[in-house]
């Protein structure tokens, strides 16, 4: 009875924070909903990619209206990440439950160090971004896109730093990466239809609490928040995942 609005609310917050990020919520919301008991591969996987679609579009707009989305980047990101998804997706098939849990701890130790690691030269500048800067994204795109697709979490928490890995900003890079993960989330979700087993009621009002969350959130970074900032908070919450998921796997 009281679970949907927990649900509801909780969804909202991490939304929120996603949206500052220019992430899709699902590489937060994957697991905390674990918390609640929830299937891992029928359950929060195609409901967390769902609402990773609908939460990037809601922060993608946001961003757009303050001019900071680097679309000749978006776009073949778009692309590269939407064909390699399902395949990820199909990969889910021959693993384990807990070696998916176990890739998950480890990646998001290896980003959160990436992102507090000092960098080369960045920029908040849309025209000074190179197209060698947009090249290695897109190559970059390929395997990240794959690989998300098998965790279950849409590709932005992985396209994200390596949009500042190769140049741009922290703020440019959630903007550019809002837009990259929309479609990419959407091919993913739909190759775990034929599965999927969740309650449709709670999937629809937990969206449109995400939907909003996003939007706000997004609209927090395009207005107030520094790149270095955005990167911490970026950094804290992979770590903070980390440590929840590896308690969880050891006890």
């Amino acid at each position: 009875m009281f679970l949907l609005p927990i649900l509801t609310v909780l969804l909202f917050g991490l939304s929120f924070l996603s949206g500052m990020l220019g992430l899709g919520v699902a590489f937060i919301a994957v697991p905390v909903l674990g918390l609640f008991g929830f299937d891992l591969k029928d359950v929060i996987q195609p409901w967390t990619l769902l609402l990773n679609g609908l939460t990037a579009i809601s922060g993608a707009i946001a961003f757009w209206r303050a001019g900071m989305i680097d679309w000749r980047s978006a776009l073949p990101l778009v692309i590269i990440a939407t064909i390699g998804a399902p395949v990820g997706v199909w990969l889910l098939q021959y693993a384990s439950t807990g070696l998916v849990w176990w890739l998950y701890v480890a990646v998001l130790v290896f980003l959160a160090i990436r992102m507090l690691l000092p960098k080369g030269t960045t920029t908040e500048d849309l025209a000074s971004i190179t197209d060698g800067s947009r090249v290695r994204a897109g190559a970059a795109a390929g395997p990240i896109s794959v690989f998300a697709g098998f965790l279950g979490v849409g590709p932005g928490f992985l396209l994200m730093p390596t949009l500042t890995l190769v140049g741009y900003s922290a703020r440019l890079a959630a903007a550019t990466n809002s837009v990259a993960v929309t479609l990419p989330s959407f091919s993913a979700f739909v190759s775990h239809l034929a599965t999927a087993r969740f309650d449709w009621t709670t999937v629809i009002v937990t969206s449109i609490a995400a939907v909003v969350g996003a939007w706000l959130g997004a609209r927090f970074t395009a207005g107030k928040v520094k790149s270095t900032t955005l990167s911490r908070i970026f950094a804290i919450a992979l770590v903070a995942l980390a440590l929840q998921r590896a308690w969880i796997l050891l006890s």
